[in-house]
């Protein structure tokens, strides 16, 4: 009787576990740098994305020497995660966009303010 009641907690256990995971969705965050050369006159750009499955309420990423901190999925609860790009221009200053997500993501008006 013991091990069938050790048995069906295990199963239970892992039923919960599969569900929390099938209920997260991937986080990402696409970091374009910008940049100019003087001579020969020419602009130049690089990105990067980063993608994140979060198990914490927010996304942290440093950009410029600047901290941003931006809503993850695992608060805003939705049927999609939370996307955002953030654009580095040629002086340091940032600013972002919430590409697509829920109504409980960082919206694209405060992404660039949350860099700090």
């Amino acid at each position: 009787m013991r091990s069938s009641f050790k048995a069906a907690m295990i199963g239970t256990v892992l039923s919960i576990a599969a569900f929390a995971a099938g209920a997260a969705h991937a986080d990402t965050v696409v970091v374009t740098s910008n940049s100019t050369v003087a001579s020969p006159s020419q602009s130049m750009s690089s990105s990067m994305l980063w993608a994140q499955n979060p198990t914490t309420p927010n996304l942290t990423v440093q950009v410029a020497g600047k901290t941003c901190t931006l809503v993850s999925s695992a608060q805003a609860i939705g049927a999609t995660g939370c996307n955002y790009s953030l654009n580095v221009g040629p002086d340091g200053t940032i600013t972002g966009a919430l590409i697509a997500g829920n109504p409980g993501c960082t919206p694209t008006a405060q992404v660039a303010s949350s860099c700090k």
